[in-house]
């Protein structure tokens, strides 16, 4: 069983809080500096004697006791007032934050509907949220500050958006491991996703956590939502959480984001993409008679401090790895790399047939030569043949050169 050791924030939270420190310090800086303001603590105080009715701990002792019960298992020590929405829609909770202090509003019926257990669940899942913001130094409230400023600039763009959505969503999975924690239970933990999500009174976790499997037994599926992963993902990213499975994030991750797609990368994909392109063009200027001028000034034109690999080894460049970082189910990012290719390959006209044959061996090794030839036909207006010919002697191309990869 998983301990209050175990929960911390997923690889995401951590290489998006990375990137903001280290690629935006001044900002960061200043979100640091001004995380939560008294009058932001006061509007959000006024908001919830405006919206909802307080319950009173003399009121309801029941709930207060799940809620503190809830609070102990996440190591929280602080006042916490339930409160009950005035205009609810569907059953939910949500959290008002006010820094320490846990202010829990309740949505519909839904401490009638569920369990007690179940019910434990759900605050616990919004006391993860507090968990996550005051914990770890408080970044990753800055994290979610700073993300839904950039978001509500009028300059923001897809990047910026697609790093606040997987902010959310990796931020539901790790409460729902509050949750787990909570009630030390897997199935009633399930139990309540499914009550809060389809307002069913009577729901079987055992079956629905068959009916994920059977999800991801048809192939790969992905988060579509905005704020919170679909349901199938969070029951089956527990269970794997629950049972220990070593490669659990990884696992959790590819459900989240899939595989990269070039129209919705985030910031920190984005600056991943380049770091992988930089490999692609390492593989393609492993062949010494690549590094020309030309080519150099090209690539320099993307990556001004660019300098060629030091192994000179064109196959050792397109080894396994490089596959598995390029590996995309988008053809827009497939594409892409192709693009980045066929610029290398047409640079410099001197190296005549060379660089084309180098890049349909590349493309071999990594797996996608077909659609790498179908663009170079169209952008290089190469006849099929002509192309194919190409191909056909390419290794005799190549071998002519392959003393000159040795080193000196």
């Amino acid at each position: 069983m998983r301990t209050l050791d175990d929960l911390n924030p997923l690889p995401y939270h951590l290489a998006i809080r990375d990137y903001l420190k280290n690629d935006e310090p001044e900002v960061w800086a200043w979100f640091a500096a001004n995380r939560v303001r008294k009058e932001q603590t006061d509007a959000v105080r006024f908001e919830l004697l405006k919206s909802t009715y307080r319950i009173e701990r003399s009121s309801n002792t029941a709930w207060y006791d799940a809620a503190e019960q809830a609070a102990s298992a996440l190591a929280l020590d602080l006042p916490i007032t339930l409160y009950q929405a005035q205009e609810p829609v569907g059953l939910n909770a949500s959290l008002a934050y006010v820094p320490g202090e846990a202010h829990i509003v309740l949505h519909g019926s839904v401490a009638a509907t569920l369990t007690d257990l179940e019910f434990r669940a759900v605050l616990a899942h919004e006391l993860g949220h507090l968990l996550l913001w005051q914990g770890w130094d408080g970044e990753f409230l800055v994290v979610d500050q700073l993300l839904s400023a950039l978001t509500h600039d009028p300059r923001a763009e897809t990047p910026h958006f697609a790093s606040a959505r997987l902010f959310a969503l990796y931020t539901e999975i790790f409460c729902d491991r509050a949750s787990l924690l909570a009630t030390g239970d897997l199935l009633p933990t399930v139990a309540m996703l499914i009550k809060v999500s389809t307002g069913l009174k009577e729901v079987s976790a055992d079956s629905y956590l068959q009916q994920a499997e059977e999800v991801f037994s048809q192939g790969a599926a992905k988060a579509a939502e905005w704020t919170h992963p679909e349901a199938f993902i969070r029951a089956r990213a527990l269970r794997l959480w629950s049972e220990g499975d070593p490669v659990t994030d990884s696992k959790t991750g590819l459900m989240i984001e899939g595989c990269p797609a070039l129209e919705s990368l985030d910031l920190v994909t984005q600056k991943r993409a380049a770091v992988w392109t930089r490999r692609l063009i390492d593989a393609m200027l492993a062949w010494p008679w690549m590094q020309s001028e030309p080519v150099l000034n090209h690539v320099r034109r993307f990556f001004d401090d660019y300098a060629p690999p030091a192994t000179q080894d064109a196959e050792q460049q397109t080894d396994g790895s490089l596959a598995e970082l390029l590996a995309t189910d988008d053809a827009a990012m497939q594409d892409y790399y192709c693009f980045v290719l066929l610029d290398l390959v047409t640079v410099d006209r001197d190296l005549e047939q060379l660089p084309l044959a180098a890049a349909l061996v590349l493309t071999d090794r990594l797996g996608w030569k077909e659609r790498f030839m179908d663009h170079a036909r169209r952008e290089m207006r190469l006849r099929k043949s002509q192309l194919e010919r190409i191909d056909q002697q390419k290794d005799e191309l190549l071998a002519g050169t392959a003393q000159q990869n040795e080193a000196p």
